[in-house]
């Protein structure tokens, strides 16, 4: 398994990632209104490369199989793994380089599906779900 930034021209390939995973597990507890705010969500923060935003993906035989999008250092934006490769690690070591070097607080809005995965990786719940342009969400912390 190779860890790595993105690369320009890989835009659509991690695209891909978020939307299989997004369609397959988090899609059910989004609103309409939610969809499609993801979805432009999405579009700015990988293809666009919105300003803030790092992208390191995982890699293997040549096939993009995970991808995490920080915001500021600090806040996990997105954050898929395909399933073929889901139980061997591959989360946990993309977060070890999307954070490498940073000892600080690290933030996500997780969807409910994924809050056991934030726990198995240190994350807390530390508030309510709540709802923001029908996007449902966790608020979570890893702390220092």
């Amino acid at each position: 398994m190779n860890y790595r930034d993105m690369r320009a021209g890989e835009e659509h390939s991690v695209l891909d990632i978020v939307l299989r995973g997004f369609n397959e597990f988090v899609r059910p507890d989004f609103t309409e209104q939610g969809v499609a705010e993801f979805m432009r969500a999405v579009n700015e923060f990988v293809v666009e490369h919105l300003d803030g935003h790092h992208v390191t993906i995982a890699e293997e035989n040549g096939r993009l199989v995970g991808m995490i999008d920080v915001r500021d250092g600090t806040h996990v934006s997105l954050f898929f793994v395909e399933p073929s490769v889901r139980g061997r690690g591959v989360g946990r070591a993309l977060m070890t380089h999307a954070f490498d070097g940073y000892n600080g607080p690290v933030t996500v809005n997780s969807s409910r599906w994924a809050v056991p995965a934030y726990e198995r990786l240190g994350f807390e719940v530390t508030g309510p779900e709540a709802e923001f342009l029908g996007i449902r969400s966790v608020p979570m912390v890893k702390r220092a």
